[in-house]
C-alpha cells in the first residue's frame, strides 16, 4: 500500500522547534520576597490545548516576543509602515514588518554585516570612514567593543542619513532564538501543566532599564490565560531519574537550578519510590530567596528528603553549596559507593565546575585515593551516567 504525503503522520505539536504548541500562563507569582535583590517567578503553563509529551528532566523551549516599546522605537526610527510586507530571511515567508520585529528578530545584537551595510549607504564621508575603520582586520578589538556596546536601534540613530533598503536591513538581524527552561513539575502530578522557575533578567543599556527578552515576556508582558505562547519540548536524554526507584539520588541545584529537582521529587513521591533523596539548595538570603520552602518541608516531613541549604550572604564569609557538600563528605562518599546518582543543575561557568571539583576532593579524601585515581573515579561515574549535569 502506498501512503501519500498527505496521509503521512504529521509531527506532534510541541515535539520540536518547527512545530510548537500554543500554551497560556495559568498562574504566575513571585518566589522571592520584596526585600530580595532579584525577582524569581513561578509560572504554570496551561497545557489543556497544548498536550506536551515530556518527562522530568526535560526542558521547555519558549518562543518569546520582544518588548513592544522597543519594537515601536525601531518602527519609528525606520520610518516605515508597520504593515509593510517583509520576507523573513530564515523561513522565506512573507510577514509584516511589525510581526518580524516582534517575534522573529533579535533586537539586541548587531553583526559586522549590518555595519558593512550601513557603511555602504552612509552619505557622510566622515561617518562612512568611521564604520570602515571598525571593519579593518587590525581593528578587531575595537569592532568587538562596538558590537557589544550597541544595539541595532543605536546604529540606526547614529546614522540617520543612511538609507539601506528595508529588506536589506531586516536581512541583517539575527534570529530571535527560543529560551529554554527546565520543567519544574512532574507530569504525573500535574498532567495538564508544566511549571517553570524563571529569574527575571535585567540590565542597563545607555542608562535605560532593559530586561531579558524571554523573562520579561513571561514575567511581565504575557497576560494570564490570554497570551498564546509557542512552546516545545527539549528532551534531556540522560538528565532524568534512574529507572531503578530504589537507587539513591543526590541533587545540587542552587538558585533556579533547583527547578528540575522539584519535578524529580514530585515524580518519586508519585511513584512511591523507596530510593533516598538528598537536595543541596543555595541562594543569597534565607529570608527572601528560599524558593518552594513549603514543598521541601512536605517532602522532609514525609521522610523522603534529606535537605541542606547554603545562603551565601547571610554571614560574613560566603557559604556555597559545595561548602555544605564538604561538611557531609563522608556521607556523600557512602551514598556514591551505594550507587547514588549525582545531579547538578545551574550555572556552568563557576558553580558546576566548583561542585565537580568538590566531588573530586571528597572522592580523593574519603576514598583515600591519589588525585589521578579520584579523577578516574569521577570520569567513571560520568561514563556510567551516574554524574549528570544540566548547566547553562
Amino acid at each position: 500500500m502506498i501512503i501519500s504525503e498527505s496521509e503521512e503522520k504529521k509531527p506532534t505539536l510541541g515535539s520540536d522547534r518547527k512545530h510548537p504548541a500554543l500554551a497560556t500562563i495559568k498562574e504566575r507569582y513571585l518566589l522571592t520576597a520584596s526585600s530580595s535583590t532579584k525577582s524569581v517567578y513561578h509560572l504554570s503553563l496551561d497545557l489543556k490545548t497544548a498536550p506536551l509529551n515530556f518527562k522530568v528532566g526535560d526542558s521547555i523551549g519558549v518562543f518569546a516576543q520582544n518588548d513592544p516599546l522597543q519594537v515601536q522605537e525601531l518602527l519609528s526610527t525606520l520610518g516605515h509602515d508597520p504593515q509593510t510586507p517583509i520576507l523573513d530571511p530564515k523561513t522565506q515567508e512573507m510577514i509584516t514588518l511589525v510581526d518580524f520585529l516582534s517575534s522573529r528578530a533579535n533586537l539586541r545584537r548587531i553583526s559586522s554585516s549590518m555595519i558593512k551595510l550601513f557603511h555602504h549607504f552612509e552619505p557622510s564621508h566622515d561617518k562612512s570612514n568611521q564604520l570602515l575603520h571598525l571593519l579593518q582586520p587590525e581593528h578587531k578589538g575595537q569592532l568587538t567593543a562596538y558590537l557589544e556596546s550597541r544595539e541595532p536601534l543605536d546604529l540606526l540613530r547614529e546614522h540617520p542619513q543612511a538609507r539601506p533598503p528595508l529588506q536589506d536591513i531586516c536581512n541583517q538581524f539575527s534570529s530571535l532564538l527560543p529560551r529554554f527552561y527546565s520543567v519544574a513539575s512532574s507530569p504525573s502530578t500535574f498532567p495538564k501543566e508544566a511549571h517553570l522557575t524563571v529569574a527575571l533578567s535585567s540590565y542597563k543599556h545607555r542608562d535605560v532599564q532593559r530586561y531579558g527578552v524571554a523573562s520579561h515576556f513571561l514575567c511581565h508582558l504575557a497576560e494570564l490565560e490570554t497570551t498564546s505562547i509557542p512552546v516545545y519540548v527539549q528532551s534531556a536524554h540522560h538528565f532524568t531519574l534512574p529507572q531503578d526507584d530504589t537507587l539513591p539520588i543526590i541533587m545540587v541545584g542552587p538558585g533556579t537550578g533547583v527547578a528540575p529537582f522539584r519535578a524529580f521529587l514530585q515524580e518519586r513521591y508519585f511513584r512511591q519510590a523507596t530510593g533516598r533523596n538528598w537536595l543541596f539548595f543555595g541562594d543569597r538570603h534565607h529570608a527572601c530567596d528560599f524558593f518552594y520552602r513549603e514543598e521541601w518541608d512536605h517532602f522532609i516531613h514525609n521522610g523522603m528528603l534529606k535537605f541542606d541549604t547554603a545562603f551565601s550572604r547571610d554571614q560574613p564569609e560566603k557559604i556555597y553549596v559545595q561548602n555544605k557538600m564538604y561538611e557531609h563528605a563522608a556521607e556523600i562518599w557512602k551514598w556514591l559507593q551505594e550507587g547514588a546518582y549525582f545531579y547538578v543543575c545551574g550555572d556552568a561557568h563557576r558553580m558546576a565546575k566548583d561542585v565537580e571539583a568538590m566531588v573530586q576532593q571528597i572522592v580523593q579524601e574519603q576514598g583515600h585515593m591519589s588525585l589521578e585515581a579520584a579523577k578516574a573515579y569521577v570520569k567513571q561515574i560520568r561514563t556510567q551516567k551516574r554524574y549528570l549535569t544540566d548547566v547553562y
